[in-house]
């Protein structure tokens, strides 16, 4: 990594959580490169409810791309007011604003514009986030197939269960990441839908919030400041919900070659993975081979049992079979799989194969057997306009300026992925001084001993590619200065609650 990269100091005479000056004149600077990347060129569309609803869907994401220069639109499913006043706080463009109140005109909205990246409500509580993740599913699946070379990012957001229905823990040293949310503890969340679907909690994606919203006072967070300008009132405490170290989605892959075939039951080639079918044989066709690498298939969300399939493929080529007994020739290729339960996805890869034809067929079933969708992807990673990146973590919390009580000697870390697979070296250092130069694998962790410092400066890059990297700050605080900070945070939320 290049040092002036994130490793110039700054003169700062305060550090966050107390306003105390610190021990030196100088801090190092934490960063990530998720932040240095330019947008420019790149069309963002937030499909969103209503005027509003696109603070609980993408705000972080909205202030992350308008920094890095990227081109937002706005579609609203409501026509009703929403705020210059806040739109400007988001940096967002009057005339990016577009309303519609019919499949039709969503469907115009997403043909023309070609949005590079979406960001979407989900299958939410609420009617009206259901209703619209169900059209823009329906919609899409459409625009889908009909044109062969739309294939745009798409990242589904929860509004409710993942952000204004989450607990009020804004308040805190650090801020906490987005909670897994909970039967009988989360508002309004009454039926567990993560881990279902596509909806694994391990496989969410998380994005880090901007530099501007990293802090835990009120006053200085832009996405709070841009809620008040809707409500009319700063005393508006949903937004203790809405703030946190990250900012969560569901990705959903458009480049499914299923798109391109002739498929015996569309319902499970159409973009929508809640709604399922109970066929228990699906062809598809295709009038020219495609490239096939990745294999995932759907089940009912309903299925408790998981049932058995096969999937057999034509090949568009011929293919050795060497056994011991004989070398034959064809152009056959089959494989099984059990589907896990609760319509997760049963993900196969192989060997990059061109087909022509394919068959899935149950083997065994259950009485909630289901298939939702299938997709037959031409790679394991499709590209991406969002480029991959790493975050370091602690508690599993996106960490960033992190502060830890005085007698705490050692902090575990450990290390978010988003599309990362390589191995990443993890360097500590402490007054210019290297003190831990580590190696991570997958899902390790790393205990970091300040060793006696007040502050440590922590590395993360990806060996090989030092494009890809994070930094954090680690300090040390005395009770004295947690007090300081408990009562500036007392004094935000009482200048808050009084405007």
């Amino acid at each position: 990594m290049k040092n002036e990269k994130i490793l110039s100091p700054v003169i700062a005479g305060t550090f966050d959580i107390s306003d105390v000056m610190t021990e030196s004149e100088e801090i190092i600077t934490a960063g990530n490169s998720f932040f240095d990347r330019s947008y420019f060129g790149t069309r963002v569309l937030v499909i969103a409810p209503r005027p509003g609803d696109e603070i609980l869907i993408a705000g972080n994401m909205i202030l992350n791309l308008v920094s890095a220069k990227a081109e937002i639109f706005i579609a609203y499913a409501a026509r009703k007011y929403f705020s210059v006043e806040a739109l400007e706080v988001l940096g967002l463009a009057e005339d990016k604003i577009i309303f519609f109140d019919d499949r039709d005109k969503l469907k115009k909205i997403i043909s023309d514009l070609k949005a590079n990246v979406i960001f979407c409500a989900d299958y939410d509580r609420k009617v009206r986030y259901k209703k619209l993740s169900t059209l823009f599913e329906s919609v899409l699946g459409e625009i889908l197939i009909e044109d062969k070379f739309y294939r745009p990012e798409v990242y589904k957001k929860f509004a409710r269960c993942t952000s204004l229905n989450c607990p009020p823990d804004f308040y805190a040293p650090n801020l906490f990441s987005t909670k897994r949310p909970v039967v009988g503890i989360t508002e309004e969340y009454d039926f567990d839908i993560i881990d279902r679907i596509n909806y694994s909690w391990d496989r969410r994606v998380r994005f880090p919030v901007p530099e501007i919203c990293q802090g835990t006072l009120l006053k200085d967070n832009p996405l709070s400041i841009a809620v008040s300008k809707y409500t009319g009132k700063r005393n508006n405490f949903d937004v203790l919900k809405i703030l946190n170290g990250d900012e969560i989605f569901f990705e959903r892959r458009t480049d499914n070659q299923a798109y391109k075939a002739e498929v015996s039951d569309a319902k499970v080639c159409d973009f929508n993975i809640v709604y399922s079918t109970n066929a228990e044989k699906i062809n598809f066709v295709w009038s020219e081979g495609v490239q096939v690498q990745r294999i995932v298939v759907y089940g009912s969300y309903k299925d408790d049992e998981g049932a058995k399939i096969a999937i057999d493929f034509e090949l568009d080529n011929l293919k050795a079979n060497i056994s011991a007994e004989k070398i034959s020739v064809d152009n056959k290729f089959h494989v099984e799989g059990v589907l896990p339960i609760f319509g997760r996805p049963l993900i196969i890869d192989v060997e990059k194969i061109f087909v022509r034809r394919a068959e899935v067929k149950l083997l065994k079933g259950g009485k909630n057997f289901g298939i939702s969708e299938v997709e037959f992807l031409p790679n394991v990673e499709p590209l991406r306009k969002i480029q991959p990146f790493i975050k370091l973590t602690a508690a599993d919390n996106f960490i960033y300026k992190y502060f830890v009580p005085m007698e705490m000697n050692k902090v575990l870390l450990s290390l978010y992925r988003f599309h990362v697979d390589e191995a990443v070296r993890i360097v500590a250092e402490t007054n210019g001084e290297r003190f831990l130069n580590e190696v991570l694998e997958d899902d390790d962790s790393l205990a970091v001993d300040f060793n006696g410092a007040r502050e440590v400066a922590v590395t993360a890059e990806v060996i090989g590619n030092p494009n890809i990297y994070d930094r954090v700050i680690i300090r040390r605080v005395t009770d004295l200065g947690q007090i300081h900070h408990k009562m500036m945070q007392w004094m935000d939320k009482i200048a808050f609650a009084v405007k």
